[in-house]
C-alpha cells in the first residue's frame, strides 16, 4: 500500500479496505485488538483507550471465555492478563516505604517479541496482496511500550495515590519486567539464521553485559534475513502462547546526599574500616558509626562515604569538624525537616563517645563536587605536640613565628609509600605559632596553618630529610619529633547553606 503521514501525528494512513484486511489477518493469526491497531500505525491514544474500555466491560461481565494470550505481545496489552498482575505492582509500591509523591512506571519486554513481530510482518507479506503492503515498514508499527503507557500507568497511579510522570522528572522509578520462559529458546533461531555473526558474539561473550542477544542486535540482524530463510527457522505466523507472561518488579529511588561535619575525639578510631591482610585492626570506624545510625532513618540499599580528606587513626579532629557526606543509594526516606536532622544528629552522637556530628543537611549532587574540590583547595589548622633532642633558643622560635607562606618540598612519606606513588609535592605552611608555657624546655605546641594535603607529621620530624625544610632544620636542632597531633579546623564552607532543608 502507499502511505502518507500527517505532519502533526506522523500517523500512517491506509485505505479503509486495506486497513480492515490487515486487522482481520492479524486477528486470525492470534493478535490482540491493540496489537492489530499497532500494526496499521494507529498512534492516537483514544483508539487504545476505547479497546481498553471494551475489554474492561467484558472482564466485569464475564461475557466470554478468556482469550488466548496475544501471539505478539504475549498478553502485555490485554487487560485480562495485565490488569490482574498490576495488583501485585500496586501492593509492592504501597508497601515499599518510599516517601515519594511522584513516580515513573516503565516496562521491560522479552527480546523474542521482536521475533514475533517480524514473524507477523512476514505473515502479512505472504498472505496479502503486494499493493496492500506497499510502503509498509517495521518503523510504522507503534511500539508495545508506547501503547502500554497510554493505559496502565494511570491505573496504578490511581491505586497508589501518586502522580505518574514520564522520563527523568521524577526520582522514584518502578520497572516492570515482563518475563517469558520460552524467550531463550525462541531466540536460538538467530544462531542458525546469522551463523557467523552470533558465533563471533559467542566468542566475545565478555563484551556483552546482557548476553549475546539484544533487542537492537536482533532487529538489526533480521534486516539481512530473507522471508524464505526466516520461514524455515521460525513459525510464521508465531505460535499461540500456551500461557501468558510472568511479571517481576524492581523499584529504585535516585540517591539522596546528606552532608555535615564530624569531630573525632578518639586516637584509636580510623576514618574507614581498617584491615591488614584481611585482619580487622579496629572494631569500628567513623564511617560505620555514622552510616549505621543514619541508615536506620534513611533505609538505603547502600551508604557511600565521602569526606574532604582524612586524618590518621591517632589524630583527633576538633573544631567544627571535617566536612563529609553520604550518598544514600536507593533510599526509602529522602525528605527531612530541620527537626528531624537535629534528631538524627542526636541519634548518631549518642552511640560512640569518640564521634560527634553537626550541621547535617540534605545536599545536592552538585554540592558533592565542592566537597571533593575542597580536598585540594582548603586550608587546615593543626596543633602538634613536638619534642626536640635538645632545648632550642628562644630566638629560633621567634624566627619560626615570623615565617609566612613557607614552601615545602615533600617527598611521599615512607609510611604511605605502599598506597601512594613516590613523588615530590610542593606544599605551603602559611603561618606558625609556638606555645611553651608549662612544658619542659624541649617540648612545645606548634599551631600551624597549611595548604591542603600537607603531611604535618613529616614537616615536624623530617621523614629522614624527605620533607625540607622541617621543624628540626628550621629550629637548628639535631632532630625533632611529634608526640601528638590534632586537626583544629578544616577551612571549607560546608555544608552549603547551613543546617536544615
Amino acid at each position: 500500500f502507499t502511505s502518507t503521514r500527517d505532519t502533526d501525528t506522523t500517523m500512517v494512513f491506509l485505505p479503509s479496505s486495506d486497513k480492515d484486511l490487515i486487522i482481520r489477518t492479524l486477528a486470525d493469526a492470534g493478535a490482540c485488538g491493540k496489537c492489530c491497531h499497532r500494526f496499521v500505525g494507529e498512534k492516537g491514544s483514544m483508539v487504545y483507550l476505547g479497546i481498553h474500555q471494551e475489554e474492561k466491560v467484558e472482564m466485569e461481565g464475564n461475557k466470554r471465555a478468556k482469550p488466548n494470550a496475544c501471539v505478539v505481545c504475549l498478553g502485555a496489552l490485554q487487560d485480562c492478563y495485565m490488569v490482574p498482575k498490576l495488583d501485585q505492582v500496586v501492593a509492592s509500591i504501597i508497601n515499599s516505604g518510599y516517601d515519594a509523591d511522584k513516580f515513573s512506571l516503565s516496562l521491560s519486554l522479552p527480546i523474542c517479541l521482536s521475533l514475533r513481530q517480524h514473524s507477523l510482518l512476514v505473515h502479512l507479506a505472504t498472505r496479502l496482496p503486494a499493493s496492500c503492503m506497499a510502503g509498509m515498514e517495521p518503523e510504522d508499527i507503534v511500539p508495545i511500550k508506547q501503547v502500554w503507557k497510554y493505559i496502565y500507568p494511570d491505573l496504578v497511579a490511581r491505586e497508589v495515590s501518586l502522580e505518574h510522570q514520564t522520563g527523568d522528572v521524577t526520582d522514584f522509578f518502578a520497572e516492570l519486567q515482563l518475563e517469558w520462559p520460552e524467550d531463550s529458546k525462541e531466540l536460538s533461531c538467530m544462531v542458525t539464521l546469522c551463523k557467523e555473526e552470533y558465533a563471533t558474539r559467542a566468542k566475545n561473550i565478555h563484551v556483552y553485559n546482557m548476553g549475546i542477544f539484544s533487542r537492537q542486535g536482533v532487529e538489526k540482524s533480521l534486516t539481512g534475513v530473507t522471508s524464505a530463510q526466516f520461514i524455515e527457522n521460525y513459525p510464521v505466523p508465531p505460535e499461540v502462547p500456551s500461557e501468558s507472561f510472568q511479571l517481576s518488579m524492581k523499584m529504585f529511588r535516585s540517591s539522596v546526599y546528606i552532608g555535615g561535619r564530624y569531630c573525632k575525639y578518639d586516637r584509636e578510631l580510623p576514618q574507614t574500616p581498617w584491615f591488614i591482610n584481611g585482619v580487622r585492626m579496629r572494631e569500628t570506624s567513623i564511617e560505620e558509626v555514622i552510616s549505621e545510625r543514619m541508615n536506620e532513618r534513611v533505609k538505603a540499599a547502600e551508604m557511600k562515604f565521602l569526606a574532604s580528606g582524612r586524618e590518621d587513626v591517632d589524630v583527633r579532629m576538633l573544631g567544627s569538624g571535617r566536612p563529609f557526606a553520604f550518598e544514600c543509594v536507593n533510599p526509602r526516606k529522602t525528605r527531612f525537616t530541620h527537626e528531624e536532622l537535629l534528631e538524627l544528629e542526636d541519634h548518631i552522637n549518642s552511640h560512640h563517645a569518640g564521634v560527634k556530628v553537626n550541621s547535617l543537611k540534605v545536599v545536592t549532587k552538585e554540592d558533592i563536587k565542592k566537597l571533593k574540590e575542597g580536598e585540594e583547595e582548603k586550608r587546615k589548622r593543626y596543633t602538634a605536640l613536638c619534642v626536640t633532642a635538645e632545648p632550642c633558643q628562644d630566638i629560633m622560635f621567634c624566627k619560626l613565628e615570623k615565617m609566612t607562606d613557607l614552601t615545602l618540598q615533600q617527598e611521599t612519606p615512607i609510611r604511605v609509600l605502599h598506597r601512594r606513588s613516590n613523588a615530590i609535592r610542593e606544599k605551603v605552611v602559611h603561618n606558625m605559632k609556638v606555645e611553651r608555657e608549662g612544658m619542659k624546655d624541649n617540648i612545645f605546641k606548634l599551631l600551624v596553618s597549611t595548604s591542603a594535603g600537607t603531611y604535618v607529621k613529616e614537616f615536624v620530624h623530617g621523614d629522614f630529610s624527605r620533607t625540607v625544610p622541617n621543624i628540626g632544620s628550621l629550629l637548628g636542632c639535631s632532630s625533632a619529633d611529634i608526640l601528638a597531633l590534632d586537626v583544629e579546623e578544616v577551612e571549607l564552607a560546608w555544608p552549603p547553606g547551613g543546617k536544615g532543608v
